[in-house]
Order: structure tokens, then C-alpha cells, then sequence
């Protein structure tokens, strides 16, 4: 049985997650998620180890997206797709700083997301 890619959304604006999860799923692609708060989505990834994250920069909650990530790096090497719509420089240079895959700009072009899926599930 293969199993099915898992994508992770961390994604506080209520609209722009429900569209990014119709739009991963219309891919054929399981979503977790979304999440609104980075503290929750340290818990789910470690927990149900997704393929990708997708993570908003800035979320509800005491911890952003950059600090979420660094906490899910630190014991699971999981691909991460950072968003924002906010790009201060010192943000952005953070988020480089662990390697992610890309730093997408809202609005999202799903097309990006879609090509970042494609290029991991091939390498599975």
C-alpha cells in the first residue's frame, strides 16, 4: 500500500487556509490541518510526520512560524514551505537561516505549491 503524501497547514487567516486546503487537496494530496497556532503544529508534525509544511510566518498564538519550525527541526528533518505577506528583511533572514525549501509571498501561487509537491513526491 502506498502511502499518501501528507501536507501540513499553519495558516492563522481563516480564508486564505480553507482555499489552501481545497486547493493541496484538489492535488490528490491528504492535508493536516490547518492549523492557526505555531505551538499546535509542533505537536501535529512531530506527531503525524507530514511530507511538507507549509508555514505562516506570523500566527496566532505566543510562538510564530519561524520559532514552530525551528522547534519541529530540532527532532524531525521535514520539509517546510514558508508564507507570508508580511516580508520584514530580519523575518525572512530567520527563515532562510533553516534551509527551507521557499519563501512564498501571499497571496500563495498554487501553481509554486503544486511544482514543490510534484519535485518531493518524486524523491519519496
Amino acid at each position: 500500500m502506498i502511502k499518501p503524501f501528507k501536507v501540513l497547514v499553519v495558516e492563522d487567516e481563516v480564508l486564505t487556509a480553507k482555499s489552501l486546503k481545497l486547493d493541496i487537496e484538489d492535488l490528490g494530496v491528504k492535508v493536516l490541518g490547518p492549523v492557526a497556532k505555531g505551538e499546535n503544529s509542533v505537536d501535529i508534525a512531530l506527531k503525524e510526520n507530514p511530507d511538507l509544511i507549509l508555514m505562516d510566518i506570523r500566527l496566532s498564538g505566543s510562538m510564530n512560524g519561524v520559532e514552530a519550525a525551528q522547534q519541529i527541526l530540532l527532532k524531525k528533518k521535514i520539509p517546510i514551505v514558508f508564507m507570508t505577506g508580511f516580508a520584514l528583511k530580519d523575518i525572512k533572514d530567520q527563515a532562510q537561516k533553516l534551509n527551507p525549501i521557499d519563501y512564498l509571498e501571499k497571496p500563495v501561487d498554487i501553481n509554486r505549491i503544486k511544482q514543490i509537491i510534484e519535485a518531493l513526491k518524486t524523491n519519496l
